[in-house]
């Protein structure tokens, strides 16, 4: 893999006793993916502003790893990297190294994902980017091997030993040429035929979802297009297509439940497999709404068993919250392990008629589609009898134990449409009782970003939990009106727009420690909704004056903001919205 430089690039140990420990600051940290990286050789830090202090003090680059426990490449990263002596020797020389949990700081991960995608044209996790001691991003690249991954820091470390002042001046200027650059106004109709446009450019008629070689949700594009009406016959098509090829083929978990976030093929056949509750909560919220749309009740069916997978896998009685994902790998570092059965498992596992039916039907005769055997999908015969035999006990998954606040939200817009779409009043009491946890959270003095196993706070809300929590508050009320509700919504979203909205735009955390996370006029949608759009229609300045500092992004890339559909929509509408 190619690493990209601002410049023609070809780039101690920490003696700081601010620094300096035998074992590093990650030790029993309330994140289990920071605590995996405890033992590790590395002299990780958390993320704080002592880190640029000290990278300033010791003219240090700043190594920035960004990652998440369920994770599969991240943990390949650190067993062939991280708990190698002389790749961390490295690291411990030349950098200050910061282990970065994408969940609690995804707006710094968005931040420099966005800048490895300009600089490299990819990005994912793990992702690596380097940035100045005054914080300013200058290298990035993704997981790479140990032989590779020495010699890229090498090379860094050498170009920032001959050209350090060079390379601060190039990086500064390259982030200070972000900012946001009004255009003329943009209105429903021209974003919808935009973005419809460049659907049409880019989806797959064959097998659903968009064109690639791999195939995520996409759930936020999803839910806005089940909103558009009319749709044309071919995309109507393809829509109800996309959901009919998540449901049946293998995003999801057949026996488990639940869904993985994604599959590396274009036909859905071959899963990514950590499974995470903001996917999960998405995905059940939209196959109610298309339930609903296209008159399928195998989709409302599939929403319920995803809500009930959450309920089984994800949920903590103690907290009264979700927890946020599951692992792709068992707890013997087996990627897919509590998904994939080889022939002798299921031979033990089955009834002799059960397993001769299988030999045919999976093809056990064959090579094993995956190293660990093959991943069961549903069958015309003893299939219930299979789901029973397979099922992997939950304590047998690991799991990230942080209650992460946005995703619960989500969770929480997931029981609002179960209960609009069934009017089963078990959706209802669990709505009702998640709200009320998650407004309690919100109305602390400093409410949380998560809580950890224990239900203790960690790190500050963000933009993103407020908008999601708002937004499950919103589709609560809309299911089950309630006055006193209302009203709190008004007061939540002043609270956010204080927290975070001025003139120039959002802000996506309260204490921003990088000069260029500066303030956005539009988040993009990604895995997960636009949290700036969700708030959009809350503001009092929702006109053109804000309309004209999103505009240019709208038009230029449509498929990256479905979500301000609606924005647009309650621009145009005279209607108040809390």
């Amino acid at each position: 893999m190619k690493v990209f430089l601002l410049l023609a690039l070809s780039l101690a140990f920490f003696t700081n006793n601010l620094f300096a420990a035998k074992q590093n600051n990650l030790i029993n940290h309330p994140s289990p993916y920071l605590a995996m990286h405890g033992n590790d050789p590395v002299d990780w830090q958390d993320w704080s502003a002592k880190i640029l202090k000290f990278a300033q003090d010791s003219n240090k680059p700043i190594l920035i790893s960004s990652g998440y426990f369920a994770c599969h490449w991240c943990h390949v990263m650190q067993k062939e990297n991280y708990k190698e002596s002389a790749a961390a020797d490295l690291m411990n020389q030349h950098f200050v190294s910061v282990k970065l949990d994408r969940e609690m700081h995804s707006d710094l991960d968005s931040y420099l994902l966005e800048f490895a995608r300009q600089l490299t044209g990819r990005a994912g996790w793990p992702q690596h980017v380097v940035l100045t001691p005054q914080g300013y991003p200058f290298a990035a690249f993704g997981y790479l091997p140990n032989q590779q991954y020495q010699s890229t820091l090498v090379n860094i470390n050498q170009a920032w030993q001959k050209q350090a002042n060079q390379i601060m001046q190039m990086a500064q200027q390259a982030t200070l040429q972000t900012s946001i650059k009004p255009s003329r106004p943009i209105n429903y109709d021209e974003f919808r035929t935009a973005l419809l446009n460049q659907l049409e450019n880019n989806l797959d008629d064959l097998s659903g979802g968009l064109q690639g070689s791999s195939k995520f949700p996409k759930t936020p594009l999803l839910l806005a297009l089940l909103e558009i009406s009319p749709l044309s016959e071919t995309q109507q098509a393809w829509l109800e297509l996309t959901f009919e090829q998540m449901q049946n083929e293998h995003l999801q978990d057949h026996i488990n439940g639940g869904f993985y976030r994604y599959t590396v093929d274009p036909e859905w056949q071959i899963p990514h497999f950590e499974k995470m509750g903001y996917d999960n909560a998405l995905l059940a919220q939209a196959y109610f709404v298309a339930g609903h749309k296209f008159k399928r009740t195998d989709f409302i069916q599939t929403g319920q068993a995803t809500l009930a997978y959450m309920e089984q896998h994800l949920f903590n009685p103690e907290q009264g919250l979700f927890t946020s994902s599951q692992s792709a790998l068992d707890h013997s570092g087996n990627e897919g392990g509590p998904y994939l059965f080889t022939k002798q498992q299921l031979e033990n596992k089955l009834q002799p008629d059960t397993f001769n039916y299988l030999i045919q039907n999976w093809q056990l005769n064959q090579t094993p589609p995956y190293e660990l055997g093959w991943h069961p999908s549903p069958t015309d015969q003893y299939w219930e009898e299979i789901k029973l035999a397979l099922n992997t006990p939950v304590e047998n998954i690991p799991r990230d134990s942080k209650h992460i606040l946005s995703w619960n939200g989500l969770a929480l817009s997931a029981y609002a449409h179960a209960y609009q779409s069934t009017q089963k009043t078990v959706y209802l009491k669990k709505a009702n009782a998640l709200s009320e946890q998650l407004i309690k959270l919100l109305q602390q003095a400093s409410p949380p970003r998560a809580l950890d196993k224990n239900g203790q706070n960690m790190g500050l809300a963000t933009l993103e939990d407020f908008a999601y929590i708002l937004k499950g508050l919103k589709d609560l009320n809309n299911s089950a009106p309630n006055t006193n509700r209302q009203q709190l919504i008004v007061d939540l979203n002043k609270t956010a727009q204080k927290l975070f909205l001025n003139p120039l735009g959002w802000q996506t955390n309260q204490q921003p420690l990088l000069p260029g996370q500066t303030r956005q006029a539009s988040l993009i949608d990604d895995a997960t909704p636009s949290a700036s759009a969700l708030l959009e229609c809350a503001t009092s300045e929702s006109e053109s004056s804000r309309n004209s500092l999103f505009a240019q992004n709208l038009r230029q890339h449509p498929l990256s903001y479905p979500s301000y559909l609606q924005v647009l929509q309650c621009q145009a509408s005279p209607t108040t919205h809390p």
